[in-house]
């Protein structure tokens, strides 16, 4: 089913919101930035007050982000990431990349951690040189991260990684909302 890897069939029509960025940097070369970042984020935690603009208390946040395949989502190991970018060299590019974004948040106190609400999110990226766009879907979830949060955190993890690359950075031209949250 590798034809299918990294598209999901049941990705809603009308997302929450569309991000539109401008990247000289080739198609492929920025999918694997992706790839590699979402596989990435899945072995790191963060502390909410460096990501979100206005929180309260003390909150890590980690990700699990999987990779669309048809129907389901494949969690991002180092060797699902492997074979995202094999296919990749495999053909041009592909059109869209669609991921499962678990956002979880936990409290932090010297005791335990204590587990809040998740968010889960879809996300796809298209990509239409010299442009491309994410367009994200709010599954459930609490929000502590905003939409806009959530994509201006992206953005940069990929510019670090693009960096590495040695390739132009992604720039964030708009963040719109097509539709309220909670309004489907």
């Amino acid at each position: 089913m590798t034809d299918l890897l990294g598209f999901y069939r049941g990705f809603p029509e009308i997302p929450h919101a569309k991000a539109t960025f401008t990247s000289a940097t080739p198609a492929k070369t920025l999918q694997k930035a992706i790839a590699k970042v979402a596989g990435d984020l899945n072995t790191q935690e963060f502390v909410l007050d460096t990501i979100a603009h206005e929180t309260s208390g003390n909150c890590n946040v980690g990700f699990e982000l999987g990779i669309a395949e048809s129907t389901t989502f494949n969690y991002l190991t180092s060797e699902e990431v492997n074979r995202f970018i094999t296919s990749l060299t495999q053909k041009k590019s592909v059109l869209n990349i669609d991921l499962l974004c678990i956002v979880k948040y936990h409290l932090a106190s010297r005791e335990k951690r204590r587990p809040l609400k998740f968010d889960y999110y879809l996300l796809r990226f298209i990509f239409r040189r010299p442009e491309a766009q994410l367009r994200v879907f709010h599954e459930r979830g609490s929000q502590h991260l905003s939409i806009e949060e959530l994509v201006e955190f992206l953005t940069k993890q990929i510019n670090i990684e693009l960096e590495k690359m040695k390739a132009k950075p992604l720039r964030l031209e708009t963040i719109r909302h097509p539709v309220p949250i909670g309004s489907l």
